[in-house]
């Protein structure tokens, strides 16, 4: 976990608990990290606006009260001696957590996976994912029970072709699960999910014979693909805590979330629509989709953003 050495964790002071900013503190003085704590105010509503004589003043109270809750979440650990920051934003949250993250020059946002307060179905809401799609750095959405002890981190890497940027992510994955995994003393896990692209096509023209035979050919070639992978790395395809599974990722994965019972899935985020810093892939929204744990996204180094100073 030395990899992050800029922490900003964003919080709700609105909420008694606080779990995320423990564990980003502990992150921190473990890496001997400097660490930001943030809460966003959001812009007044023309509404309010119109209906409440002294807004300003009220919103600059409502500030000051904001940045001594964030105050007495750091003095604990500014006792202990760690080095924090806190800061209030204004605006919407999500793009006021990028702009600090590109001010400052953040390497991890820490958040919860779902506030108090969304409105959105599912078990991330609209800011995680706004987080997970824009920022240019690490986002870790975090539970509250999976905060408390992490037991089991699982990586998703996929070796399926050798473009550079996925070579780059499977490598960060693969290293930050196993630090992960050693920091909380937990299993940790690497999977890769497999499939033959044209398999049902060619189970229309070819006996079943045939068709096993070609998938067969694929999977050795897989197998192979991930196994010098994971030699870089000291490790091998025949290790206990590697998978190697047939099928698509989205439902291989919350398979594996569901019965090994993973606390963190840690993953590669790309965008292969040509919009580059605007989405994650298909493939890591489809996961996101169907998994209920923490999620720890890892973003490609030539990551651009969206959003703007």
């Amino acid at each position: 976990m030395k990899r992050f050495k800029k922490l900003l964790v964003a919080t709700d002071t609105r909420i008694d608990e606080h779990s995320v900013v423990d564990e980003a503190a502990e992150l921190a003085a473990h890496n001997k990290a400097a660490l930001t704590i943030v809460d966003v105010v959001p812009e007044a509503s023309w509404i309010a606006s119109l209906v409440t004589a002294d807004l300003e003043s009220m919103r600059e109270a409502y500030t000051r009260e904001t940045q001594d809750k964030l105050e007495a979440l750091a003095t604990p650990w500014r006792d202990k001696g760690l080095e924090i920051t806190t800061r209030v934003l204004k605006g919407k949250t999500s793009v006021e957590v990028i702009r600090e993250v590109l001010r400052e020059k953040h390497d991890l946002v820490m958040a919860v996976a779902k506030g108090k307060g969304s409105t959105r179905k599912g078990f991330f809401g609209y800011t995680a994912l706004d987080l997970l799609r824009n920022c240019p750095s690490a986002v870790w959405l975090v539970t509250k029970e999976s905060v408390e002890k992490i037991n089991h981190v699982l990586g998703c890497v996929d070796v399926s072709n050798d473009q550079p940027v996925d070579a780059e992510l499977n490598d960060k994955v693969y290293e930050i699960t196993t630090s992960i995994g050693q920091f909380h003393e937990a299993r940790h896990s690497i999977l890769h999910a497999w499939r033959m692209q044209d398999e049902a096509l060619l189970s229309s023209r070819l006996s079943k014979s045939q068709v096993a035979e070609f998938v067969e050919d694929h999977r050795k070639a897989t197998k192979k693909r991930m196994d010098e992978f994971l030699k870089k790395h000291g490790s091998s395809v025949d290790s206990d805590d590697v998978q190697l599974t047939k099928g698509r990722p989205p439902e291989t994965i919350e398979t594996f979330v569901r019965e090994n019972s993973v606390d963190l899935v840690v993953m590669g985020t790309l965008a292969r629509s040509g919009l580059a810093g605007k989405l994650i892939g298909n493939t890591a929204e489809q996961i996101l989709d169907r998994i209920e744990c923490s999620v720890l996204a890892i973003k490609p180094y030539d990551f651009r953003t969206s959003i703007t100073l």
